[in-house]
């Protein structure tokens, strides 16, 4: 068998490097399967690929300044840097005492809230699971105690307040209080 192989036989085929279909010769220029050209300039420069492109370097250096690009396609990409102005004196000092404490009422309200919401879902849950309204359940009776207690005392704070006295105005006299003719 290895008497039978001709020289000829084992001597590769040229192939086309774009679509490997076998080729009649090596000096080829154009596939006849694909028409991809397979010999070409071999001295052909590409700028910016195989040489060097120095129509870009000498615009990059001609541009110093970089093309202002609108605030809204730079807010929008995320390479908008806002113009930063000082804080006014006094905008970051503590709020006064009586903000404090109406936040803090605040707080403490919603934190009441959120508790007899909770209370509310217990008492439905076992409300269901009895198979009774929830004003019948235990825990529906405590959380009607509690809306009960919490409107009296709301009721004698209210009682108990004294009177508001109007704060002053930016030229010292009380609210709704004219100065006297100059």
């Amino acid at each position: 068998m290895l008497d039978d192989a001709t020289p000829e036989a084992s001597a590769a085929l040229p192939h086309c490097m774009w679509c490997s279909a076998a080729l009649p010769s090596d000096h080829e220029t154009v596939c006849p399967s694909c028409g991809a050209t397979l010999i070409g300039e071999t001295d052909s420069q590409v700028p910016g690929v195989t040489a060097i492109d120095a129509e870009a370097i000498v615009r990059a250096a001609r541009s110093v300044k970089p093309r202002q690009r609108s605030r809204l396609m730079s807010w929008i990409s995320g390479e908008y840097e806002p113009e930063e102005e000082p804080a006014p004196p006094g905008s970051l000092a503590p709020p006064p005492p009586n903000v404090r404490r109406e936040m803090l009422r605040l707080e403490l309200a919603a934190e009441v809230a959120n508790l007899q919401a909770e209370a509310g879902a217990i008492a439905a849950e076992e409300a269901v699971d009895a198979g009774t309204t929830i004003a019948e359940t235990d825990a529906g009776a405590a959380l009607a105690a509690v809306d009960e207690s919490t409107r009296s005392e709301a009721a004698q704070a209210l009682e108990a307040r004294p009177e508001a006295t109007p704060e002053p105005t930016l030229d010292g006299a009380p609210a709704g209080e004219e100065l006297p003719p100059a």
